[in-house]
């Protein structure tokens, strides 16, 4: 089957990166004709699926869905996008010694992994398979977040694999409670962990048993998606790792978590036969990681802290949807394609920040749309984006959450429209100081000095396709597309 051949080139892509003498050049080169592959193959597999072309299938182990498909087609666009920065990203960094060949070669051996654990937490079928690649994630990218090697680096390192390894084992808890629910369902042991198979005997599984273990499946993959209070890696995570990974973190990773954890939800659902009740949870951790967040914003110092606790509050957001029910189904898909294309984008302006300016608090860095022009211009662009400014399709998700949300939970939703407003105005407050400020004579010098590069490009890129993307979701066409590819996930 062609996705084997896919998880195989990424494999071998690990392995290769290994080889003994390989020059920086050839380690440049290798992961991205590996990105560029998985890219195709991976378009290949899911483009069909997800425009409508071809229905979804499965097999014993692994499933093909429409809206799975979208997910991976993010992955994969990101990937790409972050390979690309990456050639120009590494070579600064090694120019200025802070980078050995070792450094390049793990960095090539990680990425890699890491896309392929998070493609096969997206098509596997088999709960068991989900688990596994899920820590594989974290185990692949544990590596990167401790890049550096700095003190700082292998602090936040440490934090995240104990934090997300043990969400990850509650989750793995979960998994058994539900795989013992289908056996006493009369499921074979070599069925109770397939997913297509547990949602299919929904109406014949234990509700007692399944309830409790969508509790550890929500608390244990709640962790990893990064729902307060169980976020606290994630500022520093995605802050310390270089900034295509960053990119990778909270444009992508988070999604797969979600998804994830949405499958589940669609069986407690159908065990259920409401969403009545998986609904609370989203509702109320949803409210509180779009709160708190917003709050930490107001006064956050650090710009690559900002855009990580940036990601919490949309995660947050995201979760207040789904507890919408299945009118919720619209808005979240243009949200985190919308959160995807605009958050990527300022993470790999923030990379250029930092190898130019050297520092990511913002006391240390000013006046950068004199001094560095282009990334500043295309930083501001994609954060107005990111903040729901007309015509971005955050804009449209957020407007339908006013009109969705004062219906059914009307307080709940006014204190989320509030952080919401707070979240932007800190982070608009926080990203002026950045872009203007007084400029000292040598600075002046500086401007001359920036010149458009790889990164520039993948940022005006993104830009340009979250705002295409923002008028296309305004168009009928393009809401029904979006309603046909999740709708048949969410609905029961």
């Amino acid at each position: 089957m062609l996705i084997y051949v896919l998880f195989g080139v990424l494999i071998f892509s690990g392995f290769a990166a290994l080889i003994p003498n390989i020059k920086n050049n050839t380690l440049h080169r290798i992961g991205l004709s590996t990105a560029v592959t998985a890219t195709v193959l991976t378009l290949w597999i899911s483009g069909p699926v997800l425009l409508g072309t071809q229905e979804s299938w499965q097999t014993f182990f692994w499933e093909v869905s429409r809206f799975g498909s979208l997910v991976a087609c993010l992955i994969v666009f990101v990937y790409l996008g972050a390979m690309l920065v990456s050639q120009k990203y590494l070579t600064v960094e090694e120019k200025k010694g802070i980078l050995s060949t070792n450094h390049v070669r793990l960095y090539m051996v990680c990425v890699p992994l890491f896309v392929l654990s998070m493609l096969v937490s997206i098509f596997a079928n088999n709960a068991g398979i989900i688990w596994v690649a899920l820590e594989a994630t974290t185990l692949s990218t544990t590596l990167l977040v401790s890049f550096y090697r700095k003190k700082s680096s292998m602090e936040a390192a440490w934090k995240y694999i104990v934090l997300c390894s043990t969400g990850i084992a509650l989750g793995l808890f979960g998994i058994l409670m539900l795989g013992y629910a289908g056996s006493l369902a009369g499921l074979s042991e070599g069925e109770v962990f397939n997913m297509h198979l547990l949602r299919s005997a929904g109406s014949s599984l234990n509700q007692d048993i399944v309830k409790w273990a969508f509790v550890f499946l929500f608390v244990g993959f709640g962790t990893k998606v990064g729902f307060v209070p169980l976020h606290t890696w994630l500022p520093d995570a995605h802050s310390k790792t270089p900034a295509p990974v960053s990119a990778m973190l909270s444009g992508v990773l988070l999604n797969v978590a979600f998804f994830t954890l949405l499958r589940f939800k669609v069986i407690t659902d159908t065990v259920l036969a409401s969403s009545q009740w998986t609904n609370y949870f989203f509702l109320i951790f949803g409210t509180l990681s779009v709160i708190l967040p917003a709050i930490i914003l107001i006064s956050q110092r650090n710009y690559k802290r900002m855009l990580a606790y940036s990601s919490v509050e949309h995660m947050g957001l995201l979760a207040f949807f789904v507890s919408l029910g299945p009118v919720g189904i619209v808005p979240f898909s243009i949200h985190m394609i919308g959160h995807t294309l605009a958050k990527s984008a300022l993470f790999y302006g923030a990379g250029e920040f930092l190898q130019r300016f050297e520092s990511t608090k913002f006391a240390l860095v000013h006046a950068t749309m004199a001094r560095a022009p282009r990334t500043s211009t295309l930083f501001l662009l994609a954060l107005l984006l990111l903040i729901a400014v007309p015509p971005s399709g955050l804009f449209l998700s957020e407007f339908m959450l006013v009109g969705l949300g004062f219906s059914q939970n009307p307080w709940l939703t006014a204190i989320v429209v509030l952080g919401l407003s707070l979240a932007g105005v800190g982070m608009i407050r926080s990203v002026l100081s950045l872009l203007f400020g007084e400029i000292t004579p040598n600075e002046k010098q500086e401007i001359a000095q920036e010149h458009w590069n790889t990164t520039h490009t993948i940022m005006a890129i993104h830009i340009i396709l979250g705002i295409a993307f923002g008028f296309w979701c305004l168009t009928g066409n393009g809401l029904l597309f979006l309603t046909q590819v999740s709708g048949s996930f969410f609905t029961l």
